[in-house]
């Protein structure tokens, strides 16, 4: 009798009946259905079917007779009753145990029998912001659901996404013009989404599991030169131009990306034994870069009245400026707010002869490792070793 009471009370219970009261004008009343769980009774629903009062056994449930309409109406019924059983054998199996209530407004759309992918992506990026990842790292996540989100059509619940459903999703991506280390970016973030769905239990298994993804890892350390460096320097450029290409030069001397160089205060300068030196946490990562300040740069900040007044670009703004600038002194690369980065890690390793892992400090990066994506030791640089060792 106990593992009888005990099973009435995790078990879900499904009832339909009928009510005489609501009988029309043709003698028929509508069946309501009701569920129990854990005991406890949602309210009741119509489920859309009218019968005749007199053909309904209460016992069974069931409308009497052989006829289509009897046929018909019992099985409608059937289906409902395993609908509300698969919403709620499909919970418990993840984990969770619904109501009656929950079971009811899933049944009638009212919610959602799991998340919606918009949701989870909104509860996995407030996850991200409370760890204090930078703006520009839950941006890029924020635009990698979003592809993912335009790719499937409509805002799936996370359960109902089958590796069916992605198949096709890198190929699409690739179809838009994107570069393949770039697609796979992508659906990389989307993989941490589904893994994060798995730890919080709205699915079992990831839709991606099995995603092979095949890496070009094409280095581009295109840089400028010194010669390209003075031509932009000389040029006599218009007023909106010199702001651009102002900041650029001003990047190119101190490594900043451009995130950090807009958010970059006078606070951040300070002197060292006697030189200017600048210091400041980076946006993307929260690593400290420490450099000193080159004439140039000083120049810079002395010409608009401080660092807080140097001129601050949008990215895409800068970079189609800075075609233009390319343009204008037969600078023969593809100009973007990047290369500056590159330029000034050629400068450091090849020009000035640092070491990798201070080029590493001033740059933000806590490893060598990186360094590789932005410049390499060329032969000016072994050159000049290799006299200092013949010498």
């Amino acid at each position: 009798m106990m593992i009888k009471f005990l099973k009435t009370l995790v078990r879900m219970r499904t009832r339909f009946i009928i009510r005489r009261a609501r009988t029309n004008q043709a003698g028929l009343c509508p069946i309501n259905c009701r569920i129990t769980v854990k005991m406890i009774r949602a309210n009741e629903f119509a489920v859309g079917l009218l019968v005749d009062p007199n053909k309904w056994d209460s016992k069974t449930q069931r409308l009497k007779g052989s006829s289509l309409t009897a046929m018909d109406v019992n099985r409608r019924l059937d289906i409902i009753k395993s609908e509300l059983e698969e919403i709620y054998l499909s919970a418990r199996a993840r984990g969770t145990h619904l109501s009656a209530d929950q079971i009811k407004d899933i049944y009638n759309g009212v919610s959602l029998v799991g998340c919606s992918i918009s949701k989870l992506s909104k509860q996995f990026l407030e996850e991200l912001i409370l760890r204090e990842r930078s703006t520009v790292t839950t941006n890029r996540y924020k635009r990698c659901f979003a592809y993912l989100t335009e790719y499937l059509g409509k805002d799936y619940d996370v359960s109902a996404v089958q590796k069916k459903e992605v198949s096709g999703f890198w190929v699409w991506l690739k179809s838009r013009g994107y570069h393949n280390d770039y697609c796979n970016k992508i659906v990389q973030s989307c993989i941490g989404l589904f893994r994060y769905a798995i730890r919080e239990g709205h699915i079992d298994s990831n839709p991606f599991s099995g995603v092979s993804l095949e890496w070009k890892k094409e280095l581009d350390i295109t840089c400028l030169d010194p010669r390209e460096i003075e031509s932009i320097k000389m040029y006599d450029w218009s007023e909106r131009l010199q702001l651009v290409a102002d900041s650029f030069l001003f990047m190119c001397y101190t490594g900043l990306h451009i995130g950090d160089y807009r958010d970059v205060r006078q606070e951040s300068v300070y002197e060292y034994d006697g030189h200017q030196f600048m210091k400041i946490r980076r946006v993307k990562t929260n690593v400290e870069a420490t450099f000193p300040l080159t004439d140039y740069a000083q120049f810079l900040i002395a010409k608009y009245g401080g660092v807080d007044k140097l001129p601050h670009i949008s990215p895409q703004k800068m970079n189609d400026y800075l075609k233009i600038i390319a343009e204008k002194v037969d600078i023969n690369k593809n100009l973007t707010n990047k290369i500056a980065r590159k330029t000034f890690t050629n400068m450091c390793l090849n020009d000035f002869g640092f070491s990798p892992e201070v080029v590493a400090t001033m740059l933000g990066h806590t490893t060598t490792r990186q360094i590789r994506h932005y410049g390499a030791i060329k032969e000016k640089r072994i050159l000049t070793e290799w006299r200092l060792v013949k010498e």
